[in-house]
């Protein structure tokens, strides 16, 4: 077990290091590489957990009961705080990664915005649907239009229909 916490203590040393700014792949490596570490502080901790309850049910067997358990809670304790302390600054690194990873993409949604073919695109759409709009309205107007004068048209076929 200490040979584990020094080799992950050790790890999130130079992932700590490694410089801030570069390429959203190596985050994303850097990301699946703290998913590993991290199953590998669940799998100390379901041990962890293992050895409490067995020194646990160990200790129904013994005399002085409650010392014993006392004494098995301060062991599971003490290995559970060097766990939780790794596993707080592999967060935290967690955290700065995905932190860079949303700037990144922000910085890159923010240049694909300015982009100037992206810019006349929109004044084009827009114009595009303005267009249409106009033209809807011309059509409904035009629908109404043809409505009221419906009744004097319909008069007028009449009017001049060979089967009257």
């Amino acid at each position: 077990m200490p040979n584990r916490s020094l080799f992950l203590a050790s790890i999130l040393i130079l992932l700590a290091m490694q410089p801030q700014a570069y390429a959203g792949v190596a985050q994303e490596k850097e990301l699946d590489q703290i998913d590993l570490i991290q199953n590998n502080l669940n799998t100390q901790y379901d041990w962890i957990q293992y050895r409490y309850d067995q020194a646990v049910s160990d200790c129904y067997a013994k005399f002085w009961m409650q010392r014993c358990m006392d004494q098995a809670r301060v062991v599971y304790l003490k290995e559970k705080k060097i766990v939780r302390d790794q596993e707080i600054a592999l967060h935290d690194r967690q955290r700065a990664v995905n932190e860079i990873i949303k700037d990144e993409k922000d910085q890159q949604r923010i240049a694909e915005y300015q982009d100037p073919n992206k810019v006349k695109e929109r004044a084009d759409n827009r114009a595009n649907y303005e267009e249409k709009q106009r033209l809807r309205a011309e059509r409904e107007a035009e629908l109404e239009e043809r409505r009221k004068d419906a009744d004097k048209r319909a008069k007028e076929n009449r009017k001049t229909s060979p089967l009257d």
